[in-house]
């Protein structure tokens, strides 16, 4: 970026250029003071070299003034930033400030503080680079970028100050030996031009791929940078009062640039706002609104909740401490944030220990979201743990950039642990009750393969062992012989044919009731309908358009819920007819079989009905019974497909029974009574 736009605006040997912290962090970002005591430091520094250099400068006071305000805007900022955000970011500010003054050595009239700001001529551009590719987590993240940097810091540090002795300006250089001033000149001009190419194709792509959060993070730097660059390309080309105009306007941007860098830390005052708004808002909102308010305290649209599933353990001995909530972990080393040790001592997930389970799809159980259904991580999510006491009550699944502000995390994740827990207990019920339903699942559909089995074997073996023998019977009562046959043991014959007759058909008749072939074989409505046939007195079931295809364990569900109302009034509703009325609508299949009988069901262990509630609550279906006095009864089932049937839905006429209507269906059931 042209020497962070100096060239514009000062003279022969005051080049300036962009970079970040010099190449060694040290140890000054340990405590919480050692920035601000590396600042003081500088701002003497500082104040010296302006007392040397002074003279030498174009402009004199206006530029001496200028480069004390730059350099000390550094110092000023970079010693907030760290004293908010303690970390590298302040300490490579700082650097920037102490560079900048150190190349103002240069300008020196003297001969030694000028030869000395030879050495050190780049410096400061290499630093201030280095802050821009590290900004806002204060590393580098890039294999590119560190091969850019231990590249840009050989040259400055090692090909610049070789060449100091061929370097000739006005004021006397005491190591000159030969004059190749334009040449190396030259030279760090193209290494200049090449390191602003890469830069800029590294930040445009970091922009490209930038969530929205760390836009705004970034947002500041790139704009203000985007602006000084402009001008200071733009100013060769100008003169007269354009030419100053623009020269204002580098001048701006310099100064604005270390107050870009600041806009990053500010966001932590913004962000404890954010958390007081979320206090206020946690008692009001509705619990599916914590999603949102988080969202919106954090800046982060793409953030997600999860809890620990009830059904896998999410704490350990090596817990870390409460406080870790602030030290994200990434979901590519971590899907289970409460199990990494590491995590109280890292805000970086390439220094978080490997958890008990990897980032895989085998290990979205370990996570369950509000519905109590599995989480999926996804590789770019970074996850926060939020702790009450030792306890993790849920996890945040947030963007990358969120780590440069674990300040606001731990605000926010302790303003929201107990609103957190809440809705982890609601979750782990959520989860329960999923499990409960599967489990239910499970035993109604191996209950349907059982009545299967049972009905194959029974049509398979012991009917056909029936059928066989009375087929003999008769066969032998024909072969008794030309001779008048006894009567007696033709009579005997015939009973024990005719017993074995009723015995076929009752047999029959139980493999038809444990699971009729024909629901398999035709379906829902020619199973009811050959059911209706059994009837001892008028059932009608009520003819329309062919249902959709239905699931095995609705149709079976439906059907025995529609044989279970006939057998029971039969058995005591004294009916003279029955209706049995189904239709698809709104995606869920609707069962109504109502009589004329005498009603007053009552409620009583051992109706069969009360069998029939747990497979339809299996389906996440409701079942209720209206049985008023003198009334008949209606019974209703509804039963969600899993698919929204396609096409027309059916439509039938409404059941003709007494006192039937529609109503909403309650959760309970009251049984068939007698």
């Amino acid at each position: 970026m042209d020497q962070l736009f100096r060239k514009s605006i000062s003279g022969p040997n005051g080049g300036r250029g962009q970079g970040g912290d010099g190449p060694g962090v040290g140890s000054a970002a340990r405590g919480p003071y050692g920035v601000p005591l590396l600042a003081a430091a500088g701002a003497v520094f500082g104040a010296m070299v302006l007392a040397v250099s002074a003279g030498g400068r174009d402009g004199g006071t206006t530029t001496t003034l200028f480069s004390g305000m730059v350099g000390g805007l550094y110092l000023l900022t970079g010693s907030v930033v760290h004293l908010r955000r303690p970390g590298r970011l302040g300490l490579r500010m700082v650097t920037v400030g102490i560079a900048w003054f150190a190349e103002d050595l240069q300008v020196s009239t003297e001969p030694v503080p000028h030869t000395a700001g030879l050495f050190l001529r780049s410096v400061a551009s290499a630093c201030l680079v280095h802050l821009l590719l590290a900004f806002p987590e204060g590393s580098l993240r890039a294999p590119v970028e560190r091969a850019l940097m231990g590249s840009l810091f050989l040259f400055v540090l090692v090909a610049v100050p070789a060449g100091v002795p061929f370097y000739q300006s006005v004021t006397p250089n005491l190591l000159f030996v030969a004059n190749h001033g334009q040449l190396q000149d030259e030279v760090i001009d193209g290494v200049q031009v090449v390191v602003a190419v890469v830069v800029g194709l590294l930040l445009i792509r970091r922009w490209v791929v930038a969530t929205p959060p760390a836009r705004r993070v970034l947002a500041p730097v790139y704009g203000v940078g985007l602006v000084g660059t402009a001008a200071s390309l733009a100013h060769p080309a100008l003169s007269g009062e354009d030419a100053q105009l623009v020269n204002d306007v580098a001048h701006l941007a310099t100064l604005g640039l270390p107050l870009a860098f600041l806009a990053g830390a500010l966001r932590v005052r913004l962000g404890r706002t954010a958390v007081g708004d979320l206090l206020l808002a946690l008692p009001q909102g509705p619990p599916e609104d914590l999603r949102d308010l988080l969202a919106r305290a954090l800046g982060d649209p793409t953030l997600r909740i999860a809890y620990p599933s009830p059904f896998t353990a999410t704490t350990s001995p090596n817990a870390p401490h409460a406080d870790s909530a602030a030290y994200p972990t990434s979901a590519a080393h971590s899907t289970s944030a409460a199990h990494s040790t590491s995590a109280a001592h890292s805000t970086s997930s390439a220094h978080a220990t490997t958890s008990a389970h990897g980032a895989s799809d085998d290990d979205a159980d370990g996570y369950v979201d509000a519905e109590g259904m599995p989480v999926v991580l996804r590789l770019a999510d970074v996850v926060t743990p939020v702790r009450r006491g030792t306890r993790v009550v849920a996890v945040l699944l947030h963007d990358p950039a969120l780590r440069a502000d674990r300040h606001v995390l731990r605000a926010v994740t302790a303003a929201a642990a107990l609103e957190l827990d809440n809705q982890r207990l609601a979750a782990e019920a959520r989860a329960r009750l999923a499990e409960v339903r599967a489990s239910r699942v499970r035993i109604v559909a191996a209950a349907d393969e059982q009545r299967r089995r049972i009905e194959r074997d029974l049509h398979d073996g012991a009917q056909q062992q029936l059928v066989t023998t009375a087929l003999l019977l008769r066969l032998a009562r024909d072969r008794l012989g030309p001779a008048p046959p006894d009567p007696d043991l033709v009579a005997l014959l015939g009973r024990v044919a005719d017993g074995l007759d009723a015995s076929l058909r009752d047999l029959r008749e139980l493999a038809r009731g444990i699971h009729p072939a024909v629901l398999t074989e035709a379906g829902l409505l020619p199973a009811l309908r050959a059911l209706a046939a059994r009837g001892p007195y008028p059932v009608r079931v009520v003819d329309g358009p062919a249902l959709p295809p239905l699931p095995a364990r609705v149709a079976a569900t439906a059907y025995f819920v529609a044989a279970e109302a006939v057998t029971n009034a039969a058995k005591h509703a004294q009916a003279s007819v029955v209706h049995i009325h189904v239709r698809v609508t709104g995606g869920r299949l609707l069962v109504t079989v109502a009589d004329d009988g005498v009603g007053g069901a009552e409620q009583r262990a051992g109706t069969g009905l009360l069998g029939l509630r747990d497979r339809v609550a299996a389906l996440d279906g409701a079942l209720a019974v209206h049985s008023a006095p003198g009334a008949g009864t209606s019974v209703h089932a509804e039963l969600p497909l899993p698919v929204e049937p396609s096409g027309e839905a059916e439509s039938l006429t409404p059941v003709d029974a007494p006192g039937h209507d529609e109503p909403s269906l309650p959760t309970s059931l009251p049984p068939e009574g007698p």
